[in-house]
């Protein structure tokens, strides 16, 4: 009898448990392909959405000089690299003074991003004024020169003061801060310009942008053409060159270590032969999106159908 009540209570027990709850297996997206057209000048920038699969919006390169850090704890300034461009701060001179260029010591733009120091750099608490060469317009013809300075910044805006080297044409300008966007761009022909699409809309710039190089065998700077990250909005990227694209899923995320430089994919995915260029499809990037979403992607071509470079082919995957 007594074996038999444990028995019954037992048998009750295990009958009133919940059914185990099965976990769905995890589904990664379809594969897409997409190409971009950088013109075959490498004229435009090109901002695209992986989630959206997407460009979301264009513009020609030349269309802005420096820009402005827009976040109200944000005081950074950077050159448009995707035109050469350089700077030299100036600190023994009066901005009013007449300046030659001969013997300045130049500063091109860090590839890496602002995380990383800028030619510029955080302008608080600083009275210098800057040179700038202007870099190239899309027939390699020099801009010129500018020089600037800022009379005031604050949290809300910053206010600058522009001219050429020998004060004519000067002029200013207030730029305010926007927390929608990661840069507020300024042209010193037509003053604030529109560019970047707000932060939360795009995670690849597809542009040139110049490099630095730390071997001896290489200039210092070259323009190369590529891809820059949605860095400061916390888009990341890591490098797979030995797993096959097919293979790389979601549960390798958590076994990656993945890079805020925003140059992380940058230029070479494709190599110059001397002739032409060729793709490295053994790599695979990994990007965490600005909406918190993985994806991997590895380019396939850099022609269109007209054999005509500086049209960048992909296939990505949401994992």
């Amino acid at each position: 009898m007594k074996n038999f009540l444990i028995f019954t209570t037992l048998l009750l027990i295990f009958s009133c448990e919940k059914d185990e709850i099965p976990i769905a297996p995890h589904v990664m997206g379809e594969i897409k392909t997409t190409q971009i057209d950088m013109g075959d000048d490498y004229s435009k920038q090109v901002f695209f959405n992986l989630e959206k699969n997407e460009v979301v919006s264009e513009n020609l390169k030349t269309k802005w000089d420096i820009a402005f850090e827009a976040s109200e704890s944000g005081y950074n300034i950077i050159l448009n690299s995707s035109k050469f461009s350089k700077v030299s701060e100036i600190t023994n001179m009066n901005f009013l003074d007449n300046i030659s260029v001969q013997n300045l010591d130049w500063q091109w733009e860090n590839p890496n991003g602002i995380n990383y120091g800028s030619a510029i750099g955080d302008y608080t608490n600083k009275n210098y004024f800057y040179v700038v060469d202007n870099g190239f317009n899309l027939n390699g013809i020099n801009n010129g020169f500018k020089k600037f300075i800022i009379d005031s910044v604050n949290n809300n805006y910053y206010k600058i003061r522009y001219s050429n080297l020998d004060n004519t044409d000067e002029d200013s300008a207030t730029i305010f801060k926007d927390n929608n966007k990661n840069f507020i761009y300024f042209s010193f022909q037509n003053k604030i310009v529109d560019i970047e699409p707000e932060i939360n809309n795009w995670d690849l710039v597809f542009t040139q942008y110049t490099h630095l190089f730390n071997n001896p065998l290489f200039p210092p700077s070259y323009l190369v053409s590529g891809v820059l990250t949605n860095y400061i909005n916390n888009v990341k990227v890591t490098l797979d060159t030995t797993t096959l694209f097919e293979e790389i899923n979601y549960e390798n995320i958590n076994s990656l270590n993945f890079s805020d430089k925003q140059n992380e994919i940058g230029y070479n995915w494709k190599n110059w032969t001397g002739s032409e260029y060729t793709i490295n499809t053994n790599y695979t990037y990994i990007i965490k999106s600005v909406s918190n979403r993985y994806f991997k992607l590895r380019f396939i071509d850099f022609y269109n159908s007209s054999g005509e470079r500086g049209f960048p082919k992909f296939e990505f995957q949401e994992l």
